[in-house]
């Protein structure tokens, strides 16, 4: 019997090519990709075909749909071990990518009583903050921490730096500890707005306990982030 060779449906052969395009640099990451008459003329489809892919594309988190722009190429997955103390803009450098911190609210005296509580604060202050990779969204942190402890790490915090540069370098402490607890769900319709995902996408919700070595709490981070930007590992 002869070998048949499969064909592909012709939306799936333009769905590798643009994914082959990313890879090798054609179409570059945080770039928008070409308007949609000139691909449908470089990959000889239609309209139709061309969305279907590009459709494929965004529901696996290599491309994203930006209302009025285009379509943004998505960095690839970033891969996380859960066990590293890493902060976040350790964990980028050490990948290559460009962390950033981008502050959406503060509140210098939250009404949060078990968190005042956990962290033994006399002074709770606290953060929301847009983590961005390469400045694109990635992860929604609440952030929180002890101002009259560590009062010299919230201002380089509020100028959008690192909180663990900010607490080894101002106040001369080193997280020597961290606690997670990882649940899958999905993002509220404001989280959504901000992390630009569709309400079936799945995204990490983890709340992390920072401790010192004597296992006193530092800071507890909250963190939503959508499943299609991140690997996590776990090494024993």
């Amino acid at each position: 019997m002869e070998h048949q060779e499969l064909i592909l449906p012709l939306y799936e052969q333009v769905r590798r090519s643009i994914l082959a395009g990313i890879d090798d640099g054609q179409f570059a990451e945080g770039g928008f990709l070409p308007p949609e008459p000139e691909l449908m003329s470089l990959y000889g489809v239609s309209r139709i075909t061309l969305r279907r892919a590009i459709g494929d594309l965004c529901d696996a988190g290599r491309l994203q749909r930006q209302q009025g722009r285009g379509t943004i190429v998505l960095p690839g997955k970033v891969r996380q071990t859960l066990v590293s103390l890493s902060g976040f803009s350790e964990t980028m450098d050490g990948l290559g990518r460009k962390a950033g911190h981008r502050i959406l609210s503060r509140d210098d005296r939250p009404e949060a009583p078990s968190v005042r509580d956990l962290l033994n604060a006399a002074s709770l202050i606290r953060f929301d903050r847009l983590l961005e990779n390469g400045g694109l969204p990635m992860t929604l942190e609440t952030l929180w921490f002890d101002a009259g402890r560590f009062p010299d790490v919230v201002a380089p915090v509020a100028a959008g730096n690192s909180f663990f540069a900010a607490l080894r370098h101002k106040a001369g402490v080193v997280p020597a500890h961290a606690e997670r607890q990882i649940d899958v769900g999905f993002a509220s319709p404001a989280e959504r707005a901000i992390l630009s995902v569709t309400a079936s996408q799945p995204v990490y919700r983890i709340e992390k306990t920072v401790t010192d070595a004597d296992g006193r709490p530092l800071a507890l981070s909250q963190l939503v982030t959508p499943s299609h930007l991140v690997t996590y590992t776990i090494k024993s």
